[in-house]
């Protein structure tokens, strides 16, 4: 398949998408495609994704992705040890409230 023929079956709102990563799709075995197809069904986006910007000849596309992705992981693990904090706080609370509940009936 060529490039125009993947932009002219392709519908008219995904054209752009179709003509900016459709290469890349055009590059993959039927095998790869599959797996491809079987990532996205599976919610796997970033190993689609990665797939098809590994297939892109634009390395800088490919360094920025890492990048952001990378921002993610980061903003990910803070976000990990606030709630873990906040976890840890509402259980120091409740151990003194249940401290206090015991004191105050006599166990």
């Amino acid at each position: 398949m060529k490039l125009d023929d993947l932009i002219a079956k392709t519908p008219e709102q995904f054209r752009p998408l179709a003509a900016q990563y459709g290469p890349a799709i055009i590059k993959m075995t039927a095998e790869e495609f599959a797996a491809w197809i079987g990532w996205l069904i599976a919610g796997k986006t970033d190993e689609a994704w990665q797939a098809i910007l590994e297939r892109l000849d634009n390395a800088d596309l490919l360094a920025a992705w890492d990048r952001v992705g990378e921002k993610w992981d980061e903003a990910n693990a803070r976000n990990a040890a606030r709630l873990q904090l906040q976890r840890d706080a509402s259980l120091a609370v409740l151990r003194v409230l249940l401290a206090a509940a015991l004191a105050a009936v006599g166990l």
